[in-house]
């Protein structure tokens, strides 16, 4: 026994959370399938957005730029400034380490 193909329309609703789905025909009367109704829905846990992740990584390439724009800075400048004091990087890159140092920069400091 075989079935005469009508022709059907398929309706989706696709949300971020959700898909929803109805099957008509050219009247757009619901069709049926074994006494059902072709029609329903399905519901999704809600998917996580990228943001978090994207500002970890848009903070770490900031981060990177700065580092990399220090580090040419240091290199076009390292003749000179060794001319005056040639420690002085190897000095200003440990200076957080010693406690010192820390009390003459808040002693130097304007506010």
């Amino acid at each position: 026994m075989k079935r005469e193909i009508k022709d059907y329309f398929l309706g989706l609703d696709v949300g971020t959370g959700s898909v929803g789905w109805a099957v008509t025909d050219t009247d757009y009367k619901l069709l049926k399938a074994n006494r059902k109704d072709l029609w329903g829905m399905r519901l999704f846990d809600t998917a996580e957005t990228a943001e978090a992740r994207r500002l970890h990584r848009g903070a770490r390439r900031r981060i990177e730029r700065r580092n990399k724009r220090i580090k040419l800075l240091q290199e076009l400048f390292a003749e000179e400034i060794a001319k005056k004091d040639e420690v002085f990087f190897q000095r200003m890159k440990e200076s957080p380490l010693y406690s010192e140092d820390k009390t003459i920069l808040q002693e130097n400091s304007l506010f």
